[in-house]
């Protein structure tokens, strides 16, 4: 059997086993779920499930992970000069964020459930975009300001995702846009250390 043939097989299991999960938590309850039941709900055996995953929790950290991945690329900021950042530039960067999650929601909505894991969810979306800050979150002087920054705006995105169906993501955008550019300009610029110009020597 070809290697592609063998791939699609894995990537055709892991999405079957990943919609079971996604379909039983809302049902169930994270807690409650097995292993028998996320293998019964997407038609394949124990075995299968234990090729790809240890168990259930591998599972959910994993699909978390994989979700994730997928936002490092608009949340590449150290790609930019961060301290020349302008409004666009910032409403760009939320918009391809939201993009990406509502891409897909029906996990990111699991994932906040209440029977599931919602405070390991804020901490895993702040954290990935704090990390995307690279050096700059380590400066003492932006430390307290990004973490207000971030904070904030993950417990918007977590409103977001729950109340999908009556806040629009662009609406979101532009009103974070317009909230937190002040912020991030007062917070870069405040923190940015400066250095000295070389005297010469008389």
């Amino acid at each position: 059997m070809g290697k592609d043939k063998v791939d699609l097989r894995v990537f055709k299991t892991k999405k079957s086993i990943k919609s079971a999960f996604i379909t039983l938590v809302p049902k169930k309850g994270y807690q409650r779920i097995t292993v028998q039941d996320i293998a019964d709900e997407a038609m394949i055996n124990r075995n299968t499930f234990y090729l790809h995953y240890e168990d259930k929790h591998d599972l959910m950290d994993k699909l978390c992970r994989d979700s994730m991945e997928n936002l490092n690329v608009c949340l590449s900021l150290n790609t930019l000069d961060i301290y020349t950042i302008n409004k666009e530039m910032l409403t760009s960067i939320l918009d391809n964020i939201f993009q990406n999650i509502e891409s897909d929601l029906d996990f990111f909505k699991v994932m906040l459930d209440l029977n599931s894991q919602p405070i390991y969810l804020t901490e895993v979306l702040k954290n990935y975009i704090l990390n995307a800050f690279g050096d700059q979150y380590q400066e003492k002087d932006m430390k307290v300001g990004l973490e207000y920054i971030v904070s904030g705006l993950v417990g918007i995105i977590c409103l977001w995702i729950r109340e999908s169906n009556n806040l629009k993501h662009k609406t979101i955008v532009e009103q974070l846009s317009n909230i937190h550019f002040s912020n991030i300009q007062e917070v870069f610029f405040k923190g940015r250390i400066v250095k000295p110009s070389a005297t010469v020597p008389l």
